[in-house]
């Protein structure tokens, strides 16, 4: 599949948005501290302005953004449009959790929860978005949605532990949680990885009902280049492919868990180490789009068959 700059970046920046109030809420239930106003402020402004911008960002590859508003009548059969209503349902319980938590009014706990909860179906949607098509068989798997909330959850809390880290809150449970969130989300991959190198079913024979294991094409289709071959059929090369998920599991993954697990050992400034934990989140960050581009680039839509490709 073509690579969707817009889709990339608002499925990442949206899931990480929805993945700090994760974050949060383990702190808040888990950890004994008080927040100060200035963290208040700077991480509800940061994850709203991820949240809408990666909801205002899925809107530009329409071909009309106007008529965006119609997906909502199809909550009954679409994940698009169910991921629609509960984005904007999802603004309730956070701009009323928001509100609550800078004022330090007692209730902002359960509202974190139902934002949490709704954070978590959101991402679910979008995840299901994909896993439901049947037309591209590696997105027609089961891991396909648990490893869209991992994601979130992952730079979500990245970035929570970043902010913490800056504001000199050390939280020695967040970082296991960090650990393990990180080392499921890691493994999950890497077990989707090896289940989308199976075969597919479906096959050229398959495709046009011939039972033969020879069948090829005299020629193809048409001589030149159209929508479906520029949108649907897109290659990557295994060592391009293979170096981008050594990247992305090194920005990711490994690079998080050794700064993590190294910083107490680290002879340096104490203000640089706090900028090197910010630069670990971006770092995961940019692994991420890295790997929502291999998710899109090396999915292949069985259209392909009628142009000759082998799944």
């Amino acid at each position: 599949m073509h690579p969707s700059k817009s889709i990339i970046f608002f499925t990442v920046i949206s899931g990480t948005g929805y993945g700090i109030f994760i974050g949060l809420l383990f702190n808040i239930l888990f950890e004994e501290i008080v927040y100060t106003i200035e963290y208040k402020l700077f991480l509800s402004l940061v994850s709203f302005l991820m949240i809408v911008t990666g909801l205002l960002s899925s809107t530009l590859h329409l071909g009309h953004p106007e008529r965006a508003w119609r997906a909502f009548s199809q909550w009954k059969t679409s994940w698009l449009s169910r991921e629609g209503l509960t984005a904007v349902i999802t603004f309730i319980p956070m701009v009323l959790f928001y509100y609550f938590w800078i004022i330090n009014i007692k209730g902002y706990i359960l509202l974190l929860i139902l934002t949490s909860i709704f954070s978590i179906i959101t991402i679910f949607c979008t995840g299901q978005m994909y896993a439901s098509l049947k037309t591209i068989p590696s997105w027609n798997n089961r891991l396909v949605t648990p490893i869209y909330i991992l994601n979130g959850i992952t730079v979500g809390s990245l970035f929570v532990y970043s902010l913490n880290f800056y504001f000199n809150y050390k939280l020695h449970l967040f970082e296991k949680f960090i650990y393990i969130i990180i080392i499921l989300n890691f493994v999950t991959k890497v077990i989707y990885w090896i289940s989308v190198r199976k075969k597919s079913n479906t096959t050229i024979e398959t495709a046009i009902g011939i039972k033969s294991n020879n069948i090829t094409f005299f020629e193809g289709p048409h001589t030149g280049k159209n929508y479906l071959t520029t949108e649907m059929i897109n290659a990557i090369r295994k060592q391009n492919s293979n170096f981008l998920r050594i990247t992305f599991c090194i920005l990711s993954f490994i690079t998080p868990l050794y700064m993590i697990n190294q910083y107490s050992y680290l002879v340096a400034d104490p203000f640089i180490l706090k900028i090197s934990m910010i630069a670990v989140f971006i770092l995961s960050f940019i692994g991420m789009i890295i790997e929502r581009y291999l998710f899109f680039i090396q999915s292949k839509h069985v259209v392909g068959l009628y142009y000759g490709e082998k799944y």
